[in-house]
């Protein structure tokens, strides 16, 4: 699935799949088991959550930034409709996390409150340079979707240039460790 974030229209310099192959290699010690136009599927060889990737489309004036969207999705036994914000806490340093309930009942505000607690999830989510973090109870599953600083491409017509910035091993390491903290919080539901 590729999503635009401005325009419905996708730059011509644009290239399906190209963003999902450079953070293949980011992922080490995960194997693709599937490939789809604009989808990844990464399972870990040594257990862990299933990560699937896709690609978000932001044009912009003269160029446009290619975002991979991590996301992973855990069952949700009788979990209603219900959407999690996570922040960083801190005006000038990192101070921890916030867990912000944009909608849902009081089972929400109580994930809300553990997640918001749990100290594994706030070590490994606290160093994690994301730009999106949301947790989403639709069709009984949780659904998390992280966006990240890396793992994009950036186009730009003037000045030329196209570059990938890659997925570091340490917000990789943090990542998979966030990832696999809020599965096992949301799991023991």
């Amino acid at each position: 699935m590729i999503t635009s974030g401005r325009n419905p229209r996708l730059p011509r310099s644009y290239q399906p799949g190209r963003l999902l192959r450079l953070v293949q290699g980011d992922l080490p010690g995960h194997q693709l088991e599937h490939a789809d136009e604009g989808v990844s599927r990464f399972v870990p060889i040594e257990g862990g959550p299933t990560i699937e990737v896709t690609e978000r489309v932001d044009k912009r004036f003269l160029g446009h930034i290619e975002t991979a969207r991590f996301v992973v999705r855990m069952p949700a036994a009788g979990s209603g409709p219900a959407c999690l914000r996570i922040g960083h806490r801190g005006r000038f340093k990192r101070e921890g996390i916030v867990v912000e309930v944009v909608s849902g009942d009081d089972a929400a505000h109580l994930l809300a409150d553990d997640v918001g607690s749990d100290v594994d999830f706030a070590r490994a989510t606290n160093p994690l340079d994301f730009t999106r973090f949301e947790i989403e109870c639709a069709e009984e599953q949780w659904i998390a979707t992280v966006e990240l600083m890396g793992a994009s491409f950036v186009s730009l017509a003037l000045p030329p240039m196209r570059s990938y910035v890659r997925l570091h091993a340490d917000q990789r390491d943090f990542l998979i460790a966030s990832l696999t903290a809020l599965s096992s919080l949301v799991v023991c539901r």
